[in-house]
């Protein structure tokens, strides 16, 4: 395994090695990871492929439509109704 680090913490993460195999290992519950290699350099993010939305569940509910779901008393129902409403208020914003 080979971890790019920026070069002012290469000396703490080279300390904290045997811990990051034993975790990485304990996780795939085999010893996945025998031997980390850092490499100093910059790290960079990923690159953005694509802009960001909200997911629906976090878009808000028309208003007019938030006050009739609130009676619903099955909170599965109440949700998928929810979730339509939000898909409907995002198709009739785009147009």
């Amino acid at each position: 395994m080979q971890l790019v680090v920026v070069p002012a913490h290469a000396p703490i993460i080279q300390h904290v090695i045997p811990e990051i195999i034993e975790r990485v290992n304990r996780f795939f519950g085999y010893n996945a990871v025998a031997k980390v290699k850092l490499r100093q350099g910059e790290v960079k993010p990923p690159p953005a492929s694509q802009a960001k939305t909200a997911p629906p569940s976090l878009r808000p509910v028309p208003l007019e439509l938030s006050e009739s779901l609130r009676d619903i008393g099955d909170p599965e129902l109440r949700e998928v109704l929810e979730s339509l409403a939000r898909s409907m208020n995002k198709n009739n914003e785009d147009q």
